[in-house]
């Protein structure tokens, strides 16, 4: 009976086991899938829209900016190029947010030619302080408000402080708009995520203004 042997460098070597905060292959790949799709790379707050997928990417964001800037080198390393991430748009746009920036990135190529796409217009210009919504778009002297939320998805479940005092301020927004008589239209979370699905919502909102709706 013949033994192999096995030299004793090869059966002594460590293992590398990954840490828990260390991104896996199904990870990275689904950070590229997804930031190819809004044409900007998402922050940590979207995958909990994305289970179970996403749940591990989810957990790393929630882990803190350390964590989450090391997942960040990774993809950037393996693929050098991806869409940016932050608040500029690919067109040179500066916005408030990356949350706004994807929702930006989504409905800016279907824009109409008669129609205007205006970033932080005022409700009143003559109000003090003034109080600007997210997006308008603009048709003649009609007008829609767009507002994006980042604290939650539609079912309004918000999983921190920091989050619920975001959905709180974003609530006093609104009754800024019942003062003014005024229905914006609303994206949470998980409508991001669609881009294909907000163009189709952007441009029902064109052919409302068009027909005289909401003003």
């Amino acid at each position: 009976m013949l033994l192999t042997k096995i030299p004793v460098a090869a059966a002594t070597a460590p293992r590398h086991v990954r840490s828990f905060f260390e991104p896996t292959d199904d990870d990275l790949d689904l950070y590229r899938d997804i930031s190819f799709k809004l044409k900007a790379q998402p922050p940590s707050s979207l995958f909990r829209y994305l289970q179970p997928a996403g749940r591990h990417l989810m957990q790393l964001g929630d882990e803190g900016p350390g964590v989450w800037a090391g997942l960040l080198r990774r993809v950037e390393q393996r693929w050098p190029g991806l869409p940016s991430r932050g608040r500029v748009a690919s067109d040179g746009t500066h916005l408030n947010s990356a949350l706004e920036r994807i929702a930006y990135e989504a409905v800016k190529p279907v824009v109409p030619r008669d129609v205007a796409l205006d970033l932080e217009i005022a409700l009143d210009p003559l109000q003090q302080p003034r109080f600007y919504s997210d997006f308008a778009i603009r048709h003649g002297s009609r007008v829609m408000h767009i507002e994006i939320v980042g604290a939650c998805g539609a079912d309004r479940v918000t999983r921190n402080d920091w989050e619920a005092y975001l959905l709180a301020q974003f609530d006093r927004r609104l009754e800024v708009y019942r003062q003014k008589c005024l229905t914006p239209e609303i994206w949470y979370l998980n409508d991001l995520l669609e881009p294909a699905q907000l163009q189709k919502r952007f441009l029902a909102l064109v052919a409302q203004l068009r027909s005289g709706g909401r003003s």
